[in-house]
């Protein structure tokens, strides 16, 4: 059975969207067939791995005109890694029926993922990018998920949604999901040098037991931007610098806690 990991947050900007791409990157390059799933309607994944234009299939179809789950299953150029795009959303009705579909059942894609494995490609590793805040796609991941990645930026304000984040966890655990664990509190867009910055960290680390906080600390870099203009995750782009050498740090701790196979 792969390991389901939800990457969610109420605050936008948190960098999710930017963890999930590089994460599912850097663990397909170790060997992993990794599947990575957008959910987020901004289709943020589209371009941090350079499907821009790519025109098939996606949850969209699925969801809502019945394509086989296999037809969205993208296997890229990069070996081992696959995604699943959330959809085109050509007009506000289908966005709004898209939307919809979740709230209607937040079990959903927990029964569709099992189905995007084929018999060329069983993912060991599904990421599952969210979009803010705590409506029903986010709560979908969750119930569908073994585990949450919860990114909070190196600031107060994003400090502050970590506990309503924790009551949908403890909701979603009794109502659905009683196997829904915290991955790790992943520490984002750090500028280490304010004092600001450091506090948010010095409080997360505080207010976790050991091991609920991963050891890595995400810089605030500009490379990690620049990989959304080019399609290619920092992690591949320039494996050198600050940003990609800490989502490949990342990439370690949870290889690490991946079950053996």
């Amino acid at each position: 059975m792969p390991k389901t990991l939800a990457v969610a947050s109420l605050k936008g900007g948190v960098g999710k969207t930017t963890t999930c791409t590089n994460l599912a990157a850097y663990v397909a390059a170790m060997g992993i067939p990794t599947l990575l799933v957008d959910l987020d309607v901004q289709g943020g994944v589209r371009f941090g791995v350079g499907l821009d234009d790519y025109a098939g299939a996606t949850l969209e179809d699925v969801l809502l005109r019945g394509r086989p789950p296999a037809e969205a299953l993208i296997m890229t150029n990069r070996a081992e890694l696959s995604v699943v795009l959330s959809g085109r959303f050509a007009t506000d009705q289908s966005l709004e029926a898209y939307e919809r579909a979740f709230e209607q059942d937040v079990t959903w894609l927990a029964r569709l993922l099992p189905h995007f494995a084929t018999a060329d490609f069983t993912p060991q590793l599904i990421l599952l990018d969210t979009p803010a805040g705590l409506g029903a796609i986010a709560t979908s991941a969750m119930v569908a998920a073994d585990g949450l990645i919860l990114p909070v930026q190196c600031e107060p304000l994003s400090l502050r949604t970590l506990p309503p984040m924790l009551r949908r966890v403890l909701e979603v655990k009794s109502k659905y999901n009683p196997e829904l664990n915290i991955e790790g509190v992943l520490l984002t867009m750090c500028a280490e040098r304010q004092p600001a910055a450091a506090d948010v960290a010095r409080q997360v680390r505080e207010a976790f037991p050991g091991g609920l906080v991963f050891d890595t600390v995400i810089p605030r870099h500009e490379e990690l931007s620049i990989s959304f203009a080019v399609g290619t995750p920092a992690v591949t782009l320039k494996t050198r610098a600050a940003g990609a050498q800490a989502y490949i740090q990342l990439g370690r701790e949870v290889i690490m806690r991946l079950p053996e196979e």
